[in-house]
Protein backbone atom coordinates (compact mmCIF):
# COMPACT_ATOMS: atom_id res chain seq x y z
CA UNK A 1 0.00 0.00 0.00
CA UNK A 2 1.23 3.15 -0.93
CA UNK A 3 1.88 5.88 1.65
CA UNK A 4 -0.38 8.85 1.72
CA UNK A 5 0.52 12.42 0.27
CA UNK A 6 -1.23 13.82 3.00
CA UNK A 7 -1.04 13.28 6.77
CA UNK A 8 -3.73 14.77 8.92
CA UNK A 9 -2.90 17.04 11.83
CA UNK A 10 -5.35 16.13 14.04
CA UNK A 11 -6.67 12.43 14.37
CA UNK A 12 -9.76 11.73 16.60
CA UNK A 13 -10.14 8.22 17.72
CA UNK A 14 -13.67 6.77 18.82
CA UNK A 15 -12.99 3.40 20.30
CA UNK A 16 -15.94 1.39 20.42
CA UNK A 17 -16.24 -2.26 20.81
CA UNK A 18 -15.13 -3.44 23.89
CA UNK A 19 -17.70 -4.73 25.25
CA UNK A 20 -19.05 -6.87 22.18
CA UNK A 21 -15.35 -7.70 22.20
CA UNK A 22 -15.58 -9.60 25.48
CA UNK A 23 -18.81 -11.18 24.82
CA UNK A 24 -17.23 -12.63 21.66
CA UNK A 25 -14.32 -14.01 23.42
CA UNK A 26 -15.69 -14.59 26.91
CA UNK A 27 -13.38 -12.98 28.78
CA UNK A 28 -14.33 -10.74 31.95
CA UNK A 29 -14.47 -6.69 31.24
CA UNK A 30 -11.31 -6.13 32.80
CA UNK A 31 -9.36 -7.81 30.51
CA UNK A 32 -11.18 -6.43 27.71
CA UNK A 33 -10.53 -3.51 28.75
CA UNK A 34 -7.28 -3.69 29.55
CA UNK A 35 -6.73 -5.04 26.08
CA UNK A 36 -8.43 -1.87 24.57
CA UNK A 37 -6.11 0.78 26.43
CA UNK A 38 -2.84 -1.40 25.59
CA UNK A 39 -4.50 -1.15 21.82
CA UNK A 40 -4.63 2.67 22.26
CA UNK A 41 -1.42 3.43 23.74
CA UNK A 42 0.26 1.22 20.59
CA UNK A 43 -1.96 3.16 17.91
CA UNK A 44 -1.42 6.79 19.69
CA UNK A 45 2.18 5.95 19.25
CA UNK A 46 1.74 4.42 15.19
CA UNK A 47 0.36 7.86 14.59
CA UNK A 48 3.21 9.92 16.38
CA UNK A 49 5.40 8.09 13.87
CA UNK A 50 3.51 8.72 11.38
CA UNK A 51 3.63 12.57 11.86
CA UNK A 52 0.79 13.25 13.08
CA UNK A 53 0.88 15.89 16.42
CA UNK A 54 -2.81 15.94 17.90
CA UNK A 55 -5.00 12.85 18.82
CA UNK A 56 -8.15 13.08 20.43
CA UNK A 57 -9.58 9.99 22.09
CA UNK A 58 -13.54 9.43 23.21
CA UNK A 59 -12.37 7.60 26.70
CA UNK A 60 -16.06 8.06 28.43
CA UNK A 61 -18.57 10.42 26.88
CA UNK A 62 -20.54 11.87 29.43
CA UNK A 63 -22.88 9.39 29.68
CA UNK A 64 -20.89 6.44 29.77
CA UNK A 65 -20.34 8.20 33.19
CA UNK A 66 -23.79 8.83 34.66
CA UNK A 67 -24.83 5.51 33.08
CA UNK A 68 -23.76 2.48 33.21
CA UNK A 69 -23.84 -0.67 35.98
CA UNK A 70 -21.95 0.34 39.24
CA UNK A 71 -20.00 -2.90 38.60
CA UNK A 72 -18.82 -1.43 35.02
CA UNK A 73 -18.10 1.94 36.16
CA UNK A 74 -15.55 0.44 38.99
CA UNK A 75 -13.97 -1.54 36.37
CA UNK A 76 -13.85 1.60 34.07
CA UNK A 77 -12.35 3.65 36.87
CA UNK A 78 -9.77 1.12 37.60
CA UNK A 79 -8.66 0.79 34.46
CA UNK A 80 -8.74 4.83 33.53
CA UNK A 81 -6.70 5.25 36.21
CA UNK A 82 -4.16 2.72 35.13
CA UNK A 83 -3.94 4.24 31.42
CA UNK A 84 -3.19 7.62 33.03
CA UNK A 85 -0.47 6.90 35.84
CA UNK A 86 0.73 4.46 32.78
CA UNK A 87 0.57 7.48 30.22
CA UNK A 88 2.39 10.23 31.94
CA UNK A 89 5.15 7.30 32.91
CA UNK A 90 5.28 5.98 29.58
CA UNK A 91 9.19 7.00 28.31
CA UNK A 92 8.22 6.98 24.87
CA UNK A 93 5.72 9.26 25.02
CA UNK A 94 8.06 11.25 26.94
CA UNK A 95 10.96 11.42 24.65
CA UNK A 96 8.19 12.48 21.71
CA UNK A 97 6.99 15.11 23.93
CA UNK A 98 3.34 14.14 24.18
CA UNK A 99 1.44 15.79 26.11
CA UNK A 100 -1.51 14.44 28.17
CA UNK A 101 -4.64 16.64 28.61
CA UNK A 102 -8.51 15.60 29.84
CA UNK A 103 -11.22 17.75 29.02
CA UNK A 104 -14.90 16.62 30.51
CA UNK A 105 -16.64 15.94 34.03
CA UNK A 106 -13.99 12.84 35.31
CA UNK A 107 -15.26 14.24 38.66
CA UNK A 108 -19.21 12.59 38.31
CA UNK A 109 -17.26 9.36 37.95
CA UNK A 110 -15.06 8.90 40.50
CA UNK A 111 -13.27 11.52 42.80
CA UNK A 112 -10.45 9.20 42.28
CA UNK A 113 -10.29 9.55 38.66
CA UNK A 114 -10.60 13.46 39.01
CA UNK A 115 -7.43 13.35 40.96
CA UNK A 116 -5.58 11.06 38.79
CA UNK A 117 -6.48 13.24 35.86
CA UNK A 118 -5.05 16.37 37.71
CA UNK A 119 -1.64 14.75 38.18
CA UNK A 120 -1.30 13.07 34.50
CA UNK A 121 -1.97 16.98 33.30
CA UNK A 122 0.07 18.20 35.36
CA UNK A 123 3.22 15.67 35.01
CA UNK A 124 2.88 16.28 31.34
CA UNK A 125 2.64 19.86 31.46
CA UNK A 126 6.03 20.55 29.71
CA UNK A 127 5.84 18.77 26.83
CA UNK A 128 5.39 20.55 23.75
CA UNK A 129 5.48 18.68 20.75
CA UNK A 130 2.52 17.29 20.63
CA UNK A 131 -0.80 16.37 22.27
CA UNK A 132 -3.09 13.78 23.34
CA UNK A 133 -6.24 14.93 24.23
CA UNK A 134 -8.91 12.03 26.33
CA UNK A 135 -12.64 13.05 26.25
CA UNK A 136 -13.49 11.55 29.98
CA UNK A 137 -17.22 12.36 31.32
CA UNK A 138 -17.46 14.77 27.90
CA UNK A 139 -20.12 15.65 25.21
CA UNK A 140 -20.61 18.71 23.33
CA UNK A 141 -23.43 19.54 24.92
CA UNK A 142 -21.88 19.37 28.15
CA UNK A 143 -19.25 21.31 27.17
CA UNK A 144 -21.69 24.10 26.17
CA UNK A 145 -23.60 23.95 29.12
CA UNK A 146 -20.31 24.13 31.60
CA UNK A 147 -18.83 27.41 29.56
CA UNK A 148 -21.36 28.94 27.32
CA UNK A 149 -23.93 30.69 30.44
CA UNK A 150 -20.37 31.78 32.00
CA UNK A 151 -19.48 33.17 28.94
CA UNK A 152 -15.76 31.45 28.96
CA UNK A 153 -14.01 30.13 25.95
CA UNK A 154 -14.70 26.62 25.04
CA UNK A 155 -11.79 24.91 25.71
CA UNK A 156 -11.93 22.51 22.89
CA UNK A 157 -11.64 25.58 20.29
CA UNK A 158 -8.15 25.51 21.93
CA UNK A 159 -6.84 22.91 19.50
CA UNK A 160 -6.97 22.54 15.74
CA UNK A 161 -9.77 21.17 13.46
CA UNK A 162 -9.76 17.10 13.54
CA UNK A 163 -9.15 16.13 9.99
CA UNK A 164 -9.90 12.42 10.43
CA UNK A 165 -12.22 10.23 12.83
CA UNK A 166 -11.72 6.83 13.11
CA UNK A 167 -14.76 4.98 15.18
CA UNK A 168 -14.63 1.17 15.22
CA UNK A 169 -17.47 -1.18 16.59
CA UNK A 170 -19.82 -0.39 12.95
CA UNK A 171 -21.83 2.18 14.53
CA UNK A 172 -22.12 5.72 12.52
CA UNK A 173 -22.55 8.20 14.62
CA UNK A 174 -20.15 10.84 16.52
CA UNK A 175 -22.03 10.06 19.99
CA UNK A 176 -21.59 13.92 20.93
CA UNK A 177 -17.13 13.54 19.72
CA UNK A 178 -16.01 17.43 19.92
CA UNK A 179 -18.36 18.67 17.74
CA UNK A 180 -16.76 21.68 17.49
CA UNK A 181 -13.73 20.08 16.35
CA UNK A 182 -14.81 17.76 13.92
CA UNK A 183 -17.05 20.08 11.67
CA UNK A 184 -14.95 19.06 8.33
CA UNK A 185 -13.69 16.41 9.99
CA UNK A 186 -13.85 13.05 7.41
CA UNK A 187 -15.32 10.23 9.11
CA UNK A 188 -13.69 6.38 8.58
CA UNK A 189 -16.06 4.03 9.55
CA UNK A 190 -14.98 -0.03 10.83
CA UNK A 191 -17.05 -2.62 11.48
CA UNK A 192 -13.92 -4.17 13.51
CA UNK A 193 -14.31 -3.73 17.15
CA UNK A 194 -12.01 -1.94 18.88
CA UNK A 195 -9.32 -4.11 20.40
CA UNK A 196 -9.35 -6.23 16.78
CA UNK A 197 -7.95 -2.85 15.06
CA UNK A 198 -4.58 -3.13 13.66
CA UNK A 199 -1.43 -0.87 12.30
CA UNK A 200 -2.78 -1.86 9.16
CA UNK A 201 -6.08 -0.87 9.56
CA UNK A 202 -4.97 2.36 10.40
CA UNK A 203 -2.59 2.81 7.78
CA UNK A 204 -5.69 2.08 5.49
CA UNK A 205 -7.52 5.05 7.00
CA UNK A 206 -4.86 7.41 6.45
CA UNK A 207 -4.66 6.31 2.69
CA UNK A 208 -8.03 7.07 2.30
CA UNK A 209 -8.26 10.33 4.53
CA UNK A 210 -5.64 11.25 1.66
CA UNK A 211 -7.52 10.56 -1.20
CA UNK A 212 -10.78 12.89 -0.22
CA UNK A 213 -11.09 15.90 -1.32
CA UNK A 214 -11.24 18.65 1.18
CA UNK A 215 -13.28 21.76 0.18
CA UNK A 216 -14.19 23.39 3.67
CA UNK A 217 -17.39 24.40 1.90
CA UNK A 218 -15.61 26.04 -0.97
Amino acid sequence: MRKPDRIPIHVGIIPDGNRRWAKKHGVDLFNAYETGYKKLVEIIKYLNKRGIQYVSVYGLSYDNCRNRPIHEKKIIEDIAIMALRDLRRDRELEEKGIRVLVLGDPGIFSSKLYEEVQITVDATKNRDKGILLIGICYSGSWETRKYCKSGSTLPSLSYPPIDLIIRTGGMRRLSGFFPLLSEYAELYFMDKLWPEITIRDVDQALDWFARQPRNFGR
